[in-house]
């Protein structure tokens, strides 16, 4: 009887123990996510004059004010390179991989040196002619893939001193760092699909998400609109932290985007890239191209190759080599649930980024580049259907039932906060107020961009004003919500016994 009561025993304290633990995890408090317009003053904040000054469209250099920061730029008269090449007659030149040629600086590198004034005072409106927070070099160019035909530009901008070493700086109340990319919302016409996007992931995963920041922009005293100043993906203390490469040691901490139209040399040859994914290309990141030994390449390539062998081999869910032996499950159910919410047609072939510590397992993230999603990529997104499902990993992922049932249960949990349709049109809501007069002044510069873009197919899902796209992101939103609601049980046909079998055999 004595032993079978400690028996008895012995099991409510196992019980105890994983239900405390549990607890324990669950309770881990998320990263506090600074979200601009809940904590930033609005115009309704400034005096009277001020209030006046930030409310006219008038975009002067010598008399714009605005209640959002403002950066400005001074390239010296310098062309910004990284736009496409183009001949006499305006047609884009390419390469022999059908890339576009991109432009270069005099001395053939992909960025110019400028100088950059950012003016973010908090107190009362922002103004060209007021003391600059941050006075700094900077090195610049034009970034992105498509974006790079679009009129309005998105940026990167490294901060310099003057013997050109970097110039770490909080950037409008951002962590410390040198390197940012500032968005510039073109194919958007909400102006918010990146800022809603990253603000609502930041508040349900533990995994970092860059930072955001709305500001207004010039170039060369030429108003460039409203932008987002953008955290990089970039190894360093409040952004990703994993710990440094050793120049001694094969093995190593990595980040890897899979992002790039052509080779490079820190391209890298993995299991997936030539059996799924052909004609997208992986590359190193982290360690960057400098500190990489050709040793630590093959190691992350054969490290990646034989993670992703053991997903798509018949132990894919067994005890021993099951897929959460390596991969870090909570980060692929967030950027599984997030990117099948808001269809983001790229995840997986394009701006999709996953890393690894040495010491650790795969995480999927972060989060990067939505101004493409909520229905707003080239061709037409369908709202009932589900898209990620069976791409990359994931393909094999939903061949178990318990990551499925997982994806299910996470999503409904999600419904009921952050992702629920009251809380997400709310967020629309109060940043639009915020950006208030700003978004007058950005259609002022890039009004005629309604009838001149050409990019969303066929032509008639293209907004004709501001608020028309407001009223496609939200109803999106609302038609989508609806559907996973509803059906979001069925993703269990993909662990099905007979979609297992015809995978089997």
């Amino acid at each position: 009887m004595r032993s079978k009561v400690i028996v008895i025993l012995a099991a409510v304290c196992l019980v105890a123990v994983g239900v405390y633990a549990a607890l324990l995890n669950e309770g881990q408090p998320l990263p506090e996510r600074y979200i601009q317009h809940e904590k930033a003053q609005h115009i309704e904040d400034l005096s009277a004059e001020d209030q006046a000054a930030a409310s006219s469209t008038s975009t002067d250099p010598e008399t714009f004010a605005s209640h959002l920061p403002v950066i400005s730029i001074d390239t010296g008269g310098q062309e910004i390179p990284g736009g496409p090449v183009r001949d006499e007659n305006g047609k884009v030149l390419s390469n022999e991989n059908d890339e576009a040629i991109r432009t270069t600086a005099p001395d053939g590198s992909d960025s110019i040196t400028a100088h950059i004034d950012v003016f973010d005072s908090g107190e009362g409106a922002n103004r060209l002619t007021d003391q600059a927070a941050i006075e700094s070099e900077c090195l610049i160019r034009i970034r992105g893939n498509t974006s790079i035909f679009y009129d309005k530009n998105n940026y990167r901008i490294a901060l310099i001193n003057s013997d050109g070493t970097d110039n770490d700086q909080e950037l409008l109340g951002m962590d410390k760092c040198e390197t940012w990319v500032l968005h510039g919302p073109a194919i958007d016409k909400t102006l918010i699909r990146n800022y809603l996007t990253y603000n609502l992931v930041g508040q349900f995963t533990k995994d970092f998400v860059p930072d955001v920041r709305y500001c207004e922009l010039f170039i060369d005293g030429e108003y460039k609109g409203i932008y987002l100043a953008t955290e990089s993906i970039k190894v360093e203390e409040g952004r990703l932290q994993l710990n440094a490469p050793d120049q001694n040691d094969v093995e190593t901490s990595y980040v890897v985007a899979i992002d790039e139209l052509s080779e490079s040399p820190t391209t890298i040859e993995n299991f997936l890239n030539y059996t799924l994914r052909q004609g997208v290309y992986q590359d190193i990141i982290f360690p960057n191209e400098e500190d990489l030994t050709e040793a630590q390449k093959s190691w992350i390539e054969d490290d990646i190759s034989q993670w992703e062998k053991s997903l798509f081999s018949y132990d894919y869910d067994t005890s021993s080599y099951g897929y959460w032996t390596t991969l870090d499950v909570d980060s692929f159910l967030d950027m599984y649930v997030l990117n099948e919410f808001v269809i983001n047609d790229d995840f997986g072939a394009y701006s999709t980024y996953f890393y690894k510590d040495v010491r650790g397992k795969v995480m999927l993230g972060p989060p990067w580049d939505y101004d493409n999603a909520f229905d707003n990529y080239m061709l037409k997104t369908e709202k009932d259907g589900f898209y990620i499902v069976e791409r990359s990993w994931f393909y094999m992922l939903f061949k178990d039932e318990e990551f499925c049932q997982r994806a299910i249960n996470r999503y409904r949990e999600l419904r009921q906060g952050v992702l629920s349709e009251d809380y997400i049109m709310s967020l629309i809501d109060e940043t639009l107020a915020y950006l208030g007069p700003a978004i007058d002044r950005n259609w002022i510069a890039w009004g005629y961009t309604f009838q001149s873009d050409v990019y969303l197919l066929p032509a008639d899902r293209r907004p004709a004003s501001f608020e028309e796209a407001v009223s496609d992101l939200k109803s999106f939103i609302h038609d989508r919500g609806a559907w996973l609601d509803q059906y979001i049980e069925n993703l269990r046909q993909y662990s099905h016994e007979s979609a297992v079998k015809k995978f089997n055999h």
